[in-house]
């Protein structure tokens, strides 16, 4: 990234250049030593927008202009350098197939095209947001706007004090300095996860990130589960980063190579800053000389051709959005995943045997190599099910995730899938899952847990909202209130709370300016009853994105919900004393809106009158239950079960209170009898009195 000066825009601006798409027309211009884009803003108008930085040196240059509430944004051409012209952005990065209009989230003067927010962390060094939401303006301040040593090597501070101070004195010099971080003295995982702070599709969870720290502290990653950038064997769907897929190379998990294995980490004159020429695998011969030999020996193509290069069979490039993008799984040609499921194979890309058919291929690969296909197939379709939610997914998912030798990132996304399939008879798969010693599948386990559902997890995930890993800590503090969990004690109450605060203050403090980040705030306060913060952190989603849509659609329910319940407030409360059963039904409603002490006062008169009704102690369990008073609600409970004993909702309660309180054998118990009754219940069970 860089000032938009002479020295460094490259793209064709004489003469009032025009480019049109769609219907749509740019004109490029430049006056002096500033350079313009003329386009619609939001209003509509034509205006010319100054350009203000430039970002790209390889493939494309994109343009940025500053607004002046703080924001950046991504002007909406680009120049291709390789192809010396202008494209829209709609038209190759963001593939959406017409002009963006004002209306668009993607649209270049929205949100979804903020720098400050879209490229946080990766663009520039040291980078601080400084989002504020109050006004909706930014102050973002960088180190610098290029990738600094402090990035790779840690706060420089100390080491600059100590070298200033060493060069008038021998002795202090002679014995080094250590602050920096030097990548020889990381993991293998470690040192990648340098690279990951940028070369990784994911999610900035906290700033301040140094190498060496726990990376799920600070991101969260995409993995397989992600059907928009990935196909279900891992190749990249559309402009994603290669991290996930090196990290499951076998190059990687096995031989524990490293991105500077390949790649010089302070660069080179190759291209990509490679550390050798890769023309005639002279870069991978480093590893595999004896494949280097005899090489028609083993590719079964000339020693002259494509066929024989390394890279095109095992690190194929594609050209997604105008970029081309080189695959890093460094895994085989599989074309028989082509033939079942779509998914674009090496054998029969643009440049190699792109007029034969996939079947044509997978015959000649069985034939070479025997039957290898045959396990790849099985996962990438068991991936492909998993992410329909077909229950056919689950045994090979189930047996991915409990090799413990198996890629962690592919574990963690297995268990995602296995979540998302939703079939009880795998809950013990995601249980086992929540007491696994990698984070990451800790992590997606808990998110699995919650869309399954099952309280029988409640037990485990309590646990992990006190994990050492922030990331592990969040998700399960989601999960349990997605789950009724009722902490039993005052500890567990903190140390639930401590977990979801600390995700608000973090997530407000680097991704504020996130509409996603509110509206997960705002379910988590929904499923805890609370309305008006629930209310308030939605509304804030719709100040950063006026069209942010689950936002709206969380909005429009509890508009209805409301709306409902003033409908029976209105209907009831002249009555109430002419007709219990409406102090009843008033009550519970009160309750379920989060209204506890009012709703428990009215359940109560009732109680008072001598009725005996398993529905107001249910009501009453319900209500201290969610107050944090679980000795008042297992009694509630146990006289709603006294009066009618085929009461489920009850249960219900008894078993998330067991659960929570860590008795699994009360707690299964319990939800067995709910299950039993629950129909009971929904078929008119309930009696009033």
């Amino acid at each position: 990234m860089t000032l938009a000066t002479p020295e460094f825009v490259r793209g064709d601006f004489e003469q009032d250049t025009v480019h049109t798409y769609h219907g749509q027309t740019y004109t490029m211009s430049r006056r002096g030593d500033t350079y313009y884009v003329r386009t619609p803003g939001r209003d509509g108008k034509l205006t010319d927008y100054p350009i203000t930085y430039t970002l790209g040196a390889r493939q494309h240059e994109t343009y940025l202009t500053r607004f002046p509430d703080g924001r950046v944004q991504i002007l909406p051409v680009y120049w291709d350098l390789i192809e010396k012209r202008w494209y829209d952005a709609a038209e190759g990065t963001l593939e959406f197939g017409r002009s963006f209009t004002p209306n668009d989230y993607l649209f270049w003067a929205n949100q979804g095209r903020t720098w400050n927010d879209q490229c946080f962390d990766c663009h520039a060094s040291q980078m601080r947001k400084n989002y504020d939401l109050e006004t909706n303006t930014y102050d973002t301040q960088l180190g610098d706007l290029s990738i600094n040593c402090e990035t790779c090597h840690g706060p420089g501070k100390d080491h600059v004090v100590f070298w200033r101070k060493a060069l008038l004195d021998v002795e202090l010099a002679a014995k080094g300095e250590k602050s920096l971080v030097r990548a020889t003295s990381l993991t293998p995982a470690e040192q990648v996860e340098i690279c990951g702070q940028c070369h990784a599709t994911k999610t900035s969870l906290q700033t301040g990130y140094k190498p060496g720290d726990e990376f799920l502290d600070y991101y969260e990653l995409n993995l397989i589960d992600d059907e928009e950038s990935f196909w279900p064997d891992g190749l990249v769907k559309k402009l994603a980063y290669p991290h996930l897929q090196f990290a499951g190379s076998q190059c990687f998990q096995k031989a524990d190579l490293t991105c500077t294995g390949c790649h010089a980490n302070h660069g080179s004159d190759t291209p990509v800053e490679l550390i050798a020429d890769p023309a005639g695998g002279a870069l991978c011969a480093r590893c595999h000389p004896n494949m280097m030999v005899d090489i028609q020996a083993h590719t079964f193509h000339k020693p002259a051709g494509k066929g024989s290069d390394c890279k095109a069979c095992h690190m194929p490039e594609m050209f997604l959005n105008y970029l081309t993008v080189t695959d890093h799984r460094l895994t085989v040609p599989v074309p028989e995943v082509t033939s079942r499921l779509g998914v674009p194979n090496a054998c029969n890309s643009a440049g190699c045997h792109s007029g034969e058919s996939a079947e044509w291929a997978s015959e000649k690969a069985q034939a070479w190599w025997g039957d290898y296909q045959d396990e790849r197939v099985e996962r990438t379709q068991a991936i492909a099910w998993g992410r329909e939610g077909d229950v056919r997914s689950l045994p090979v998912l189930s047996a991915i995730v409990q090799d413990l030798d198996e890629d962690l990132l592919l574990r963690g996304g297995a268990v995602t899938l296995i979540g998302t399939v939703g079939e009880l008879a795998s809950l013990p798969i995601i249980l086992e899952a929540l007491t696994d010693s990698s984070q990451v599948v800790r992590s997606r386990a808990a998110i699995a847990a919650g869309r399954i559902g099952h309280p029988r997890a409640i037990p485990l995930l309590k646990r992990l909202v006190t994990d050492p890993v922030y990331s592990v800590r969040v998700r399960a503090a989601f999960s349990l209130v997605k789950l009724e969990y009722a902490p039993p004690t005052e500890v567990d109450k903190e140390a639930l709370k401590k977990a979801l605060v600390e995700y608000e203050a973090s997530s407000l403090g680097i991704q504020a300016d996130s509409p996603n980040v509110h509206a997960t705030i705002g379910q988590a306060h929904e499923a805890l009853r609370q309305q008006e913060a629930a209310e308030l952190a939605y509304r804030r989603a719709l100040r950063v994105s006026s069209a942010h849509t689950l936002s709206l659609e969380r909005m429009e329910l509890m508009d209805v919900a409301t709306a409902k319940y003033d409908k029976l407030v209105e209907m009831v409360t002249p009555n109430l004393d002419k007709d219990i059963r409406l102090k009843v039904a008033l009550g519970i409603a009160k309750i379920h809106r989060g209204l506890i002490p009012e709703g428990v006062g009215l359940l109560r008169e009732v109680q008072s009158q001598k009725i005996e009704s398993e529905l107001v102690e249910t009501g009453l369990g319900d209500g201290y239950r969610i107050a944090g008073d679980v000795g008042n609600a297992e009694r509630y409970y146990s006289r709603a079960i006294e009066i009618f004993d085929k009461h489920a909702n009850a249960y219900r309660g008894l078993a998330l209170i067991a659960y929570s309180r860590g008795d699994v054998d009360a707690g299964d118990r319990n939800w067995r009898m709910f299950q039993e009754h629950e129909s009971d219940d929904a078929n008119g069970g309930n009696r009033m009195f």
